[in-house]
C-alpha cells in the first residue's frame, strides 16, 4: 500500500476529515489531499508528529506491501511496409503532395541522367548530383517532415560514384540502394513519428471516469473526496447536491486540485 493510501487509512481510522487532519497538522487541506493522492510527502517534522500522535512508525507509513511482478508485453515487430504506410498517413496533406512530387522528381532525375548524361563528362554528372543534394536538402529543411533526407544520402552516394567515374547506370543504382537503405536504417524514427498515441496528463486521465466517494461531499461545508484511478482527490458536487460516502459518481471537470463530480 502506498504512502498516500496509508495516510488516508490512518486519518479515516481516527475519524477525522481532511479539514480536521489539516488543522491538526497546521497545513492546508489541499496539502493533505495532495499527500493522500500520492503527489508529495509531508515535511520531516510533520511525519514525526504523525508517528507520535497516532502511535505508528515510519515503516508503517511507507510500507509498500508485497509487490506483484510486472509483466511487460513485448510489442510485435511491425513490418516495414506497415510502418511506412502509417508514416505516410500521418503526414499532413501538404507534405503528402510534396512527397509525391519528390518521388516523381526522383524518377524524372533518373530518366534525365540516363538520357542526357550518357557518355557525358564526369564534371557534369557531379554537378547534377550536387544539385540533387541541394534540392533534397532544401526540401527537408523546409518541411522538417523526414520526406527527402533519404534522397540526400542517395545523392551523396551517386556523387561519390561519379567522382570515381562509375557508369551512369551504376550511379543511379547506388542512388536508389542507398536511399532505401537509409529508409530502413531510420525505421525506428519513422515509427516514433507515426505513433499517434497521446499520453494524457494526470488531470485528463481521471476526467469522465467512475469514482467512489470516500468522504461525504457537501459543498456548503465544503468537504468531500473521491477515489479514482488509484488516488484520492478532493471533490465537490457539480449539481450542489450532498453525496454520501460510498456513492458512485462520474468526474465531470477539474478546478485547481478539486474534481467536480455527478451522481451516476
Amino acid at each position: 500500500m502506498a504512502f498516500g493510501e496509508q495516510l488516508q487509512l490512518l486519518r479515516r481510522r481516527s475519524g477525522l476529515t481532511q479539514e480536521q487532519f489539516a488543522e491538526e497538522l497546521r497545513v492546508s487541506r489541499q496539502a493533505v489531499s495532495k499527500w493522500e493522492s500520492g503527489k508529495g510527502y509531508p515535511e520531516v517534522e510533520k511525519l514525526l508528529y504523525i508517528c507520535q500522535r497516532y502511535d505508528v512508525t515510519l515503516n508503517d507509513l511507507f510500507e509498500q506491501g508485497d509487490n506483484e511482478p510486472i509483466s511487460r508485453e513485448i510489442s510485435p515487430a511491425v513490418p516495414l511496409k506497415a510502418s511506412v504506410a502509417a508514416f505516410v498517413s500521418n503526414l499532413s496533406p501538404r507534405n503528402k503532395w510534396l512527397s509525391a512530387g519528390i518521388l516523381l522528381g526522383v524518377a524524372l532525375l533518373a530518366g534525365f541522367m540516363g538520357l542526357c548524361l550518357k557518355g557525358g563528362k564526369a564534371e557534369m554528372e557531379m554537378i547534377v548530383w550536387i544539385a540533387a543534394m541541394v534540392v533534397f536538402g532544401v526540401v527537408e529543411a523546409v518541411t522538417v517532415g523526414l520526406v527527402s533526407i533519404w534522397f540526400v544520402l542517395g545523392s551523396a552516394a551517386g556523387l561519390i560514384a561519379a567522382i570515381c567515374e562509375a557508369p551512369i547506370w551504376l550511379q543511379v543504382l547506388l542512388f536508389f540502394i542507398v536511399s532505401i537503405a537509409a529508409l530502413i536504417a531510420t525505421r525506428p524514427l519513422v515509427r516514433k513519428m507515426m505513433d499517434k498515441n497521446i499520453v494524457p496528463t494526470n488531470a485528463d486521465a481521471v476526467l469522465g471516469k467512475e469514482a467512489r466517494v470516500t468522504e461525504a461531499i457537501d459543498n456548503t461545508v465544503p468537504s468531500g473526496a473521491v477515489y479514482v484511478d488509484g488516488k484520492t482527490w478532493s471533490a465537490r458536487s457539480e449539481s450542489g447536491e450532498t453525496l454520501p460516502e460510498g456513492t458512485l459518481v462520474r468526474t465531470v471537470r477539474m478546478e485547481g486540485v478539486k474534481l467536480f463530480v455527478e451522481r451516476l
